[in-house]
């Protein structure tokens, strides 16, 4: 099917719920389960788009491999786990992935979740939890690190690290902000916008490395989990889609024409 058609798909289903005023449904791509209901103050909705995003509650526990198809139109994601099975992690209500292995259910040093694209795209959000920075478990200035392989092939590697209850360090392009402050039993939630600015990608890898001691005891290193990843198509995908929408609304006007 030719992204002409699909556009002219999107468009049809996006007025078919319009027109009937249905209600959003939760889960896409392979239908997938969510493990609790989508709200704003504990999935991440003010900065993750249900629509275009995969969210740490959507994997299955125990799997090493998981592909969300069509996460975004005509493109799947397909994640791998190293070093363990994704386990899935939940505090303060919210919920991410992670690794079965040193730190259950978190992304350790030496543990990694990669995940690729079957088409190149933009990233517009990336949402990380449970990064603390230091008193609150014994932990150092924990620091995620985030290697991006781009359209060219090439590839670089970006940092966030958490520095206060509030505040954080991220080495890239966009701005980070917090959702749930990184004090004992809070979330530590991070979103980062435009992570990489309007670079395509074509796929990402997660780990964690040796962090900083802060104010902690340092006992403890780095580890986090995946909250949730927001996308866009590549510009000629967005393009026929934008194509699609046009054509149903010419097709429309001549009908309505035809009729008067």
């Amino acid at each position: 099917m030719n992204k002409f058609k699909i556009g002219v798909m999107v468009a049809l289903a996006v007025f078919s719920l319009n027109a009937s005023a249905t209600s959003f449904k939760y889960g896409k791509g392979d239908n997938h389960d969510r493990d609790g209901k989508y709200s704003t103050s504990h999935d991440g909705c003010s900065v993750c788009d249900p629509d275009n995003s995969i969210f740490g509650s959507d994997f299955k526990d125990g799997k090493t491999t998981q592909t969300f198809k069509n996460f975004i139109p005509d493109t799947d994601a397909t994640f791998t786990a190293v070093g363990g099975t994704f386990q899935k992690k939940t505090q303060d209500g919210y919920t991410g992935v992670g690794i079965s292995g040193k730190t259950s259910g978190e992304i350790d040093i030496g543990e990694r979740i990669d995940v690729s694209f079957t088409n190149d795209i933009i990233i517009t959000n990336i949402t990380l939890g449970l990064l603390f920075d230091g008193p609150e478990y014994g932990d150092v200035n924990e620091t995620a690190k985030i290697t991006a392989t781009f359209m060219d092939g090439s590839t670089a590697d970006y940092f966030l690290t958490a520095t206060g209850l509030t505040t954080a360090t991220w080495s890239g392009p966009g701005t980070v902000s917090n959702i749930s402050e990184a004090s004992y039993g809070e979330g530590a939630l991070w979103a980062i916008a435009n992570p990489f600015g309007n670079k395509q990608v074509s796929g990402l890898s997660f780990t964690a490395v040796t962090g900083l001691c802060g104010s902690g005891s340092c006992n403890n290193q780095s580890d986090y989990v995946l909250h949730c990843i927001s996308a866009v198509p590549e510009p000629s995908t967005y393009a026929m889609m934008m194509a699609g929408i046009a054509a149903v609304g010419f097709s429309a006007r001549r009908k309505a024409k035809k009729q008067a």
